[in-house]
């Protein structure tokens, strides 16, 4: 009985979880999006649920989506789980975590074409953040853990 109870709950919360899908983008997509986005200063952090560091530090952006401290911001988390682990691990931890700012995950398999496309020396660690606004020519590439200050300060100057 406890067997079939355990079955029953793990499928409803797997549907509930499920309901909540995280949109796949190719890099090129991505690439695009920022250099196309006018105004819009992008704070693009690449991260995993399976990262140490990268849960860490989280929270920094999620504060930064939510207090918008400058005009025209968008954070995008873009998660390099493993493609298995959708369902089961990030999901999950989305809704554990009621992480409101737009989760991508990237659906690409070959890091030697893509890595270079987000900053050509990026040797592939995680977590990194790319900060982009195409109409001010602004790029800054943190190849390392952040926080809230260093984001803030960056995106004010």
């Amino acid at each position: 009985m406890k067997k079939i109870f355990f079955l029953i709950s793990t499928s409803l919360l797997l549907a509930f979880v499920s309901d909540k899908s995280v949109p796949f983008t190719k890099i090129d997509a991505l690439v695009s999006r920022l250099n196309n986005g006018g105004d819009t200063t992008f704070v693009v952090n690449f991260w995993a649920t399976w990262c140490g560091p990268c849960v860490g530090e989280l929270h920094y952006f999620t504060e930064l989506d939510s207090a918008k401290p400058v005009k025209n911001l968008k954070v995008i988390l873009v998660s390099l789980d493993f493609k298995k682990d959708i369902n089961t691990k990030l999901i999950p931890f989305i809704a554990k975590r009621k992480i409101k700012t737009e989760i991508l995950f990237l659906d690409e398999t070959n890091d030697n074409e893509w890595i270079p496309k987000v900053d050509k020396n990026w040797q592939g660690n995680i977590p990194v953040t790319l900060i982009r606004n195409a109409n001010k020519n602004f790029r800054h590439f943190i190849p390392r853990e952040t926080n809230y200050a260093e984001l803030d300060s960056l995106i004010k100057n």
